[in-house]
C-alpha cells in the first residue's frame, strides 16, 4: 500500500500558521518544504496527461504558494487537516482556472502546440520533479488504472471527500463506491508494489 501525505498535528499546524501570520520566514520555507511534493502530486494527478502536455503544474504550484502567502494571514485552523485541506482547495481552483483560460485560448485559435514545444515539454517530463521517489511510483501507478478506479481513489484520498459524497458525485450507489474503492486501492497496491507503475 503506498504512503499518502497525512495531515500535519493540529497543534504543529496551528503552530506554524501562527508563525506565517507573524511574518516568520522560516515558517513559509518550512510549510512549502512540508507541501510542495504533495500539491505537485494533486496538481499532477488532476490535471491530466493532456492538460499537463500545455500547463506547467511547477507553475501552478508556484502560483498556489503565492496566493497562500495571502490568503493564510486570515486563515484559522479548524480542526486536523484543515491546512491541507485549504491548500488542496487553493489547487483545485487555480487548476479549474487556468484550464478554464486554455481551454478558450485554443477555441480562440489562440493556443498551437509546435513540435518544438512539444518536444521541449517531453523533455521537462523525463526528470522527476519531486523531491521524494515516492510520489513518482504513485503518480505512474495512478496514471496505470482505469479511468474510475482513478477517480475514485483522488476524490476518496486526496480530496477526502467520504463515500458518500464521491457516490453522489459519480452518480452511483454508496455501496459500488466503497466496493470499487476497495478494488481500486488492491490494484493500486499492486502497481506501486511492482514499482513500474504497470
Amino acid at each position: 500500500m503506498p504512503d499518502w501525505p497525512k495531515p500535519m498535528d493540529e497543534s504543529a499546524t496551528r503552530e506554524l500558521v501562527r508563525r506565517i501570520q507573524t511574518g516568520e520566514e522560516a515558517a513559509w520555507t518550512e510549510l512549502y518544504r512540508l507541501y510542495k511534493d504533495e500539491l505537485l502530486f494533486l496538481t499532477r494527478a488532476r490535471l491530466g496527461p493532456k492538460l499537463r502536455s500545455a500547463l506547467q503544474s511547477e507553475d501552478i504550484v508556484q502560483s498556489v504558494a503565492l496566493e497562500a502567502f495571502r490568503e493564510l494571514q486570515r486563515f484559522e485552523v479548524r480542526g486536523p487537516g484543515s491546512l491541507r485541506r485549504f491548500l488542496h482547495g487553493l489547487v483545485l481552483n487555480k487548476i479549474r482556472d487556468r484550464a478554464d483560460t486554455y481551454s478558450a485560448a485554443k477555441r480562440a485559435g489562440a493556443v498551437a502546440l509546435t513540435d518544438a514545444h512539444a518536444e521541449s515539454l517531453a523533455a521537462r517530463e523525463e526528470a522527476s520533479p519531486y523531491s521524494d521517489p515516492g510520489y513518482e511510483r504513485l503518480e505512474r501507478a495512478l496514471a496505470a488504472l482505469p479511468d474510475e478506479m482513478r477517480e475514485v481513489i483522488l476524490l476518496r484520498r486526496i480530496e477526502e471527500l467520504s463515500s458518500q459524497e464521491v457516490a453522489e458525485r459519480l452518480g452511483k450507489s454508496d455501496d459500488a463506491v466503497r466496493k470499487l474503492y476497495s478494488r481500486a486501492l488492491a490494484r493500486l497496491a499492486l502497481l506501486v508494489g511492482d514499482g513500474d507503475g504497470g
